[in-house]
């Protein structure tokens, strides 16, 4: 969860839930998660990582570098869970860029100045990021997105940075529904997001379990596509990759 979308919500939105289940298949599916150091960036409350330890066995160091902690976000309960405003020392073998790039005004520059120094080459990459600009809405904007991504565009600035080798959209049946929130927007003209994020999810466990079924298999059925040349347009993309 980004941190600006912290609410009061009882409990995780399914959309991170689910999330956090597909990325893990895409790790474990190219033999990322016996990493030993990971480097989270722009980890946001960080849970994304602390749900991933237990499928790491071999983890020592798992650090999660947000510019925006404040000092007691800064303490975790688990020695292997860093948390830092300040770039990590190097020597990481596997990075999680997770919905980082579309807030950075130059993303190319970040990688090369920032992300370049602190990973050796052959480690892996997991990046994703929100998909197609036609769905780019007050959304975003309250996010701070400064934009989505056609997923050439993804593929094309992560080239010069690692081998590519898996690649997918992510909630491809999320798609029709931003669509049409988007047609609503821009019908009445509206410019901001009134309830934005996930940080707000308090919806009954009965919906919460529903909705989760239908993301897990929407994510499952994309993943099973992908090897088929079959990529059908989902509300992110993200790709795994080595450092070159």
């Amino acid at each position: 969860m980004d941190l600006s979308e912290r609410r009061s919500a009882s409990g995780r939105h399914p959309w991170e839930v689910e999330r956090l289940a597909a990325y893990r298949r895409v790790l474990a599916d190219n033999g990322a998660l016996a990493a030993r150091r990971v480097l989270d960036v722009g980890a946001g409350d960080g849970w994304f990582s602390e749900s991933l330890l237990p499928s790491m066995g071999r983890v020592e160091q798992v650090v999660c570098w947000d510019i925006n902690y404040n000092e007691l976000e800064l303490t975790t309960n688990d020695p292997r869970l860093i948390r830092t405003t300040s770039a990590p020392t190097p020597g990481f073998d596997l990075v999680l860029v997770l919905d980082v790039l579309e807030h950075i005004d130059d993303p190319v520059n970040f990688i090369d100045d920032e992300l370049r120094p602190l990973i050796s080459r052959g480690a892996a990459v997991l990046a994703a990021v929100p998909a197609h600009p036609r769905l780019f809405s007050a959304h975003d904007r309250a996010l701070g997105h400064c934009r989505r991504y056609p997923p050439a565009e993804f593929l094309g600035q992560l080239d010069a940075w690692i081998d590519v080798v898996d690649h997918g959209p992510l909630f491809v049946s999320l798609v029709p529904l931003r669509a049409a929130s988007v047609a609503i927007e821009k019908l009445r003209g509206e410019d901001e997001a009134a309830d934005h994020g996930v940080g707000s999810w308090n919806a009954a466990p009965a919906i919460t379990r529903g909705v989760r079924a239908v993301l897990s298999a929407d994510a499952r059925v994309a993943r099973r596509l992908g090897p088929l040349g079959r990529r059908l347009p989902g509300l992110s993309h993200w790709a795994f990759g080595r450092v070159r």
